[in-house]
């Protein structure tokens, strides 16, 4: 439309002729209803009602209902710590590329996509050509459905299928540094390295926000500081954080006011974090995988020179913390994570964290999870026998937050 449209005469919106005629319709009305023509003698008039003030807005849902006779069941995850950092590369077995792609820690949901496009740059695959991706989680799904999208034939072989991999026991937020490596043990540039993978996957995960089944979402987080803070204390180890180079990715937080929140804590922050909705997440990424001719075969491989033996010539070694026994990779260490699942609040859907404990409400169920008092806390724990005595510790915690609280 160009700028001269509105001076256009036919495209008055309200001649003066029809403004003069509503307006005398008002005042008409107005006379009769308030009985000043007569013809209402008698008669009950009623005052118009009220209109209610409205009112601020405090939180964008109900209490979250946190406590042990609500729990639905215990998950415990091993995650792939690396201290160099995640393993991207290629090595070749005679006529067989293996292209490496694992240890990511905790932080595998949040760069699955730049790390796949990086493996599949790496794999340099000609179209037509056929691939076989080992492990179904979520490193192994994008990397499939990277190299499916590029018009290569993919199968994956894993022991696990999507809904029982460790992937599928993961928190599901955010968390692009989460245990990404040591800073005595990552290479030279690997901050960047690591910043162009946040920013790429970032991008990417924009794509689902609002997709049947909303995968990705962004929902209201609080971050609460207790009156009595728990003992804590700097890690042993050195974990390297980068989170602060992107930082700009995303909402900003801020502190609220006393009056604006009703839980009982010394401070609040509110912020916007972007959630995966584990569950309908991964249901997205197998029918795309299988939408376009991937297939999906139930496999176990004992040692690496089944794998070797594979009909596909280029394979891509997605496995996780199982590439400590398959493909000998020591130098993985297991980080252990506990989740405790309470049912779905569609009417809560925000996370919180205090006292060491996160809170996600998740539209898979609502999560709790003690995360112990720095980055040590599962280092090194292989067992993943659910701990009774951590969710109770972790539901009466963050339960307390809500005896008579009106949020």
């Amino acid at each position: 439309m160009e700028k001269g449209d509105f001076a256009r005469p036919d495209f008055d919106l309200a001649p003066r002729a029809v403004l003069r005629a509503y307006v005398q319709m008002r005042l008409d009305r107005r006379h009769v209803s308030t009985g000043g023509a007569g013809l209402l003698t008698g008669a009950c008039v009623q005052s118009p009602a009220a209109v209610p003030t409205p009112t601020q807005p405090r939180y964008p849902g109900a209490p979250l209902k946190i406590s042990e006779d609500r729990l639905m069941r215990i998950t415990v995850c091993t995650r792939p710590f690396r201290p160099a950092g995640p393993r991207l590369d290629r090595e070749q077995f005679d006529a067989k590329t293996v292209i490496h792609n694992y240890g990511h820690g905790g932080s595998g949901w949040s760069l699955s996509w730049a790390c796949a496009d990086q493996a599949v740059s790496l794999a340099q695959p000609a179209e037509g050509s056929r691939a076989a991706v080992i492990g179904a989680g979520v490193i192994g799904l994008t990397t499939a459905l990277r190299l499916a999208q590029a018009g290569i034939a993919v199968t994956i072989y894993a022991k696990d299928l999507p809904r029982e991999t460790r992937s599928a026991r993961a928190t599901g937020v955010w968390s692009p540094s989460s245990r990404i490596g040591l800073r005595s043990a990552v290479p030279d540039g690997f901050h960047d390295r690591w910043e162009g993978w946040a920013r790429s996957a970032f991008a990417t995960h924009q794509h689902f926000i609002g997709s049947l089944g909303a995968p990705v979402e962004f929902i209201p987080f609080y971050s609460l500081r207790s009156h009595t803070p728990p003992p804590g204390g700097p890690a042993r180890n050195d974990f390297l954080h980068l989170s602060g180079r992107v930082g700009d990715l995303g909402p900003r937080s801020r502190t609220l006011p006393d009056a604006a929140h009703a839980f009982p804590v010394a401070s609040a922050r509110r912020g916007l974090d972007m959630a995966f909705n584990i569950a309908a997440y991964t249901d997205r990424l197998v029918r795309d995988f299988l939408a376009l001719g991937g297939r999906m075969v139930r496999r176990s491989f004992a040692e690496r020179s089944q794998v070797l033996a594979l009909s596909e010539d280029l394979i891509m070694n997605c496995t996780g913390y199982g590439a400590k026994a398959l493909w000998g990779a020591d130098e993985l260490v297991p980080v252990r994570g506990q989740i405790n699942w309470m049912p779905p609040q569609p009417e809560a859907r925000y996370g919180l964290y205090y006292e060491d404990v996160y809170v996600l409400s998740r539209g898979d169920g609502l999560v709790v999870q003690y995360t112990g008092p720095n980055d040590d806390f599962g280092y090194g724990i292989e067992d993943e026998t659910p701990d009774r005595d951590e969710m109770r510790r972790a539901v009466r915690t963050v339960g307390s937050l809500f005896e008579g609280a009106r949020v």
